[in-house]
């Protein structure tokens, strides 16, 4: 049983290894491997019913997201892109059987306006100039204890740059606006993690004021 696990956790290795670098090669933003398994293991722990990644790419992230989910469990995937949108729910559904799928092209700031449900768990790795709106937005939509993290925090070490490059500074700026945000909630707690690009780990509702 051992040896077929390992041989397993070999064979899932060597192809996430591969899916990552075709990903790089087609420029398609991913995640890091290491993120990845951090995602894994969140998801294990916090048994989340509802799921809601904003900005799920080709499907890469979304890959650790609902590998762990419950069956009774439902995972929420926006996407501005319909092509990647498209391989996401592609290579997702190939794999994975049983839980609640649900993937919408559009801008996450409009669509999570009109979803009718709350979430446990929100993975956030889209437009970096827009993270203080998604958290705007997704609070409305949270369970107590729901847990946020937020990717590329350290963006490429250009956030602790005094001149970022002209077309890096909306992007700074916005993440430096969204660490604001979730530092001075008094129903956020939160902590900065080294891993990856940086990830900003909240939990809602685990205040002071919570």
């Amino acid at each position: 049983m051992l040896i077929d696990n390992l041989s397993l956790y070999l064979e899932e290795k060597k192809f996430l290894k591969d899916l990552e670098e075709k990903s790089r090669s087609l420029k398609i933003p991913v995640i890091s491997i290491e993120t990845g398994a951090f995602l894994e293991f969140a998801v294990l722990l916090k048994k989340p019913k509802k799921l809601l990644e904003i900005g799920c790419g080709n499907g890469f992230s979304t890959y650790f997201l609902v590998k762990n989910l419950k069956i009774c469990s439902s995972y929420t995937g926006i996407d501005l892109s319909k092509s990647r949108l498209f391989l996401a729910e592609s290579f997702i559904r190939e794999r994975f059987h049983g839980v609640e799928m649900e993937f919408i092209s559009g801008n996450a700031l409009d669509v999570i306006v009109d979803l009718d449900k709350k979430f446990d768990f929100v993975f956030i790795d889209a437009a970096k100039f827009e993270y203080p709106g998604y958290l705007e937005v997704i609070l409305k939509k949270l369970n107590k204890g729901a847990l946020i993290i937020a990717d590329n925090i350290f963006y490429n070490g250009k956030i602790f740059s005094q001149t970022p490059l002209r077309h890096d500074k909306k992007s700074v700026k916005g993440i430096k606006e969204y660490l604001k945000m979730i530092t001075s909630n008094n129903m956020i707690t939160t902590e900065l993690i080294d891993i990856g690009d940086g990830l900003a780990i909240s939990i809602y509702g685990d205040g002071p004021d919570g």
